[in-house]
């Protein structure tokens, strides 16, 4: 039942965040499009860490709906299984919050606001 309700909560996230893959994919596009000596070291510096942080709670989510029925297939003792899908259920939304909380952040630097205003990314 609880790994039911984790699955749940994973195939939710990862529709949630495909917006999120959307976005990164415009920020990388429009940066492909301007000049690379105009945008600046900072720039590329907080362009890279919004683009790890955008992409990482989609590629969490979907891989815990691919680990957690290995998990309960594997030859783990039972109280091993309930363990790691604990550890799951900790570590996975906690994982997406921070990142999450990164890339918003990361859009608030003076390097990356105008540039996102200017090209309507999010």
């Amino acid at each position: 039942m609880l790994t039911t309700h984790f699955l749940i909560m994973a195939t939710y996230l990862c529709f949630f965040y495909f917006g999120n893959i959307w976005n990164a994919a415009k920020f990388a596009f429009f940066t492909l499009l301007d000049s690379a000596e105009m945008l600046g070291l900072g720039f590329a510096l907080w362009g890279v860490l919004f683009e790890i942080a955008v992409v990482i709670p989609f590629l969490a989510s979907l891989y815990s709906i691919f680990l957690l029925p290995r998990i309960w297939r594997s030859s783990y003792r039972a109280s091993q299984k309930t363990l790691l899908t604990l550890i799951m259920i900790v570590v996975v939304p906690m994982l997406i919050i921070i990142t999450d909380q990164l890339a918003r952040f990361a859009l608030e630097s003076d390097a990356l606001r105008e540039f996102v205003n200017l090209h309507k990314i999010v």
